[in-house]
């Protein structure tokens, strides 16, 4: 029997990775919008980074999760049409029963970012809202907001940097060397990505901060998220109890009078298509 080739092992294994990502969300739907501060926080941020809107657009949040932003920019530009996509389904469930309790104004699509079932050069305005970091090929999915994006339109994107969570890790390294939590890509690697598809950036980079009580305050946040999958093939899906109270005892020497401080990394990339040139 032949062995299969390494691109189909690997096109499978992106699948299955995928596949856990959206379960984890799905199982995270309900108790999402319960755990979403910071998600909310850096949604703000990246809209208020959109131009003065224009009449009859098609706008996309991809990776709308429960539908904040899909929210906001129906708020935005009333006329507009409004397109959710994201990969976990039961995400979709709950935006649609906050977006649409009201005659539909917000379509809703289940799909995979780095293969967009839209035609081509058909939005205007596309967000995404800390959806990038969990897509295994950010040049993938920039060449699909390239290929969708009408020449000139924009895009907002919003992902975590690798300073982020950085004390969790820190904490998780000193119990063994297992993969605890997820890595993040660094901002040149995003620039080369955009770059490579033709995408036009401009970059933001910010710190923030915040306090948690303990390393089981901060995976609990995670998991009511859906975001506690690591979104790594070789990740470590289980931990023992004892790993976790030793991982917890380093994670609480940084204990604040507010708390334990956790860095969070925002980027927000602001990425535009290139207008058509005209004939010479």
């Amino acid at each position: 029997m032949n062995a299969l080739p390494s691109t189909t092992l690997q096109q499978g294994t992106a699948l299955a990775l995928r596949s856990r990502i959206a379960r984890a969300f799905g199982r995270g739907a309900a108790s999402y919008d319960q755990h979403a501060g910071l998600q909310r926080q850096v949604a703000d941020r990246l809209l208020a980074m959109l131009p003065e809107p224009e009449p009859a657009m098609q706008m996309l949040d991809l990776g709308c999760g429960t539908g904040y932003c899909s929210t906001r920019l129906r708020q935005l530009q009333p006329a507009a049409s409004v397109l959710a996509l994201d990969l976990a389904l039961p995400m979709l469930a709950v935006a649609n029963r906050q977006l649409n309790a009201a005659p539909a104004q917000v379509q809703m699509l289940c799909a995979d970012a780095q293969a967009l079932p839209l035609r081509d050069s058909s939005v205007d305005v596309l967000v995404s809202s800390l959806a990038l970091q969990w897509c295994s090929d950010p040049t993938a999915v920039f060449a699909e907001i390239q290929r969708v994006l009408k020449p000139g339109a924009l895009a907002l994107v919003s992902t975590l940097g690798p300073a982020s969570l950085q004390e969790m890790r820190a904490a998780w390294a000193a119990v063994d060397a297992k993969r605890h939590s997820n890595e993040f890509l660094p901002a040149w690697q995003l620039q080369q990505a955009a770059a490579a598809v033709g995408l036009q950036l401009q970059l933001e980079q910010e710190i923030w901060v915040r306090h948690y009580r303990s390393l089981l305050a901060l995976a609990q946040e995670l998991k009511g998220l859906g975001a506690n999958v690591v979104a790594h093939a070789q990740a470590e899906v289980t931990t023992t109890p004892a790993a976790f109270k030793a991982a917890a005892a380093v994670f609480a020497r940084g204990l604040q009078p507010d708390g334990i401080p956790v860095r969070w990394e925002i980027l927000c990339l602001a990425l535009r298509k290139k207008p058509q040139e005209s004939p010479r």
